[in-house]
């Protein structure tokens, strides 16, 4: 068994799916498996691709039928087997020293964030409103964060990047991605981790991954209709306020009521 598996769902971009492949072939750590979960993309271009390649540690799985972006997450999640997972985008890259430290500084931590660069479909460095206000939300201190603290941070802004964290899968694997959210299953699920005693190991010096950002995002897009992904929101803080209550988490719950940043970035898209 390999010391990480690399779990990558996939439909879209081929190009970009060729590089994020690539990213992973170039880690200097070299004891993982790559897992591709293709959704009924229609072409065998990938196929060949990872053919090309040569790889026995890379495994391409091709749905017979179209799941969807939540199912096929979860099937990640369950076919993860290794000791740590990561569920990487499809147009995501891991820089070459991801997985040596992530796997270095983990510890005895749930999951590992490491510093994130954003890039945009072109893969030029791109720093819209959304990540520049990551990164002032972020934590400016490398090291452990846990419970209400951490919930309260994340509550008033979420400045993770879900695809970068690498996990113990045992952890993630208590968990799926809630199919009635489309935005926001990621901080449904960290949040319920966390709740759950789970622990994270922040590392703000070394920045091992390149998230793709684009223009025009899902949650963009559901922006522009009416509006879904502020509701999305509201219904996804309100839940998690009543979970924080249930936990004793005063701080969290008033943090989640509150949807400060998600109020901000509301106001903000009114006026374009």
């Amino acid at each position: 068994m390999a010391k990480v598996d690399i779990m990558l769902p996939f439909w879209g971009d081929v190009n970009l799916l060729k590089k994020a492949v690539l990213s992973v072939t170039g880690q200097t750590e070299q004891d993982w498996r790559l897992v591709i979960l293709d959704d009924c993309y229609p072409s065998e271009e990938p196929l060949k691709f990872i053919n090309s390649l040569g790889d026995t540690r890379i495994e391409y799985i091709r749905h017979k039928n179209n799941i969807g972006v939540t199912k096929n997450f979860n099937e990640c999640i369950k076919l993860a087997k290794s000791e740590y997972c990561i569920l990487i985008g499809c147009d995501d890259m891991l820089l070459p020293h991801y997985l040596s430290t992530a796997l270095d500084a983990i510890g005895d931590a749930d999951m590992y964030q490491p510093s994130v660069g954003v890039i945009n479909k072109d893969g030029v460095s791109y720093l819209p409103l959304v990540d520049r206000v990551k990164r002032i939300l972020r934590p400016k201190k490398s090291g452990i964060y846990q419970g209400e603290k951490l919930a309260t941070s994340l509550s008033r802004g979420n400045w993770l990047y879900f695809p970068s964290i690498m996990w113990r899968t045992a952890s993630l694997q208590r968990y799926r991605f809630n199919p009635n959210f489309k935005i926001t299953q990621d901080i449904l699920l960290e949040l319920q981790l966390i709740i759950d005693n789970g622990v994270l190991y922040l590392d703000n010096n070394h920045k091992t991954f390149l998230y793709r950002r684009f223009s025009e995002s899902l949650s963009s897009k559901e922006k522009k209709n009416g509006g879904v992904r502020f509701d999305e929101e509201t219904a996804a803080y309100n839940h998690l306020a009543s979970l924080f209550e249930s936990r004793g988490w005063p701080k969290a719950k008033k943090a989640a009521q509150q949807q400060l940043i998600s109020k901000i970035h509301r106001k903000i898209s009114s006026f374009k």
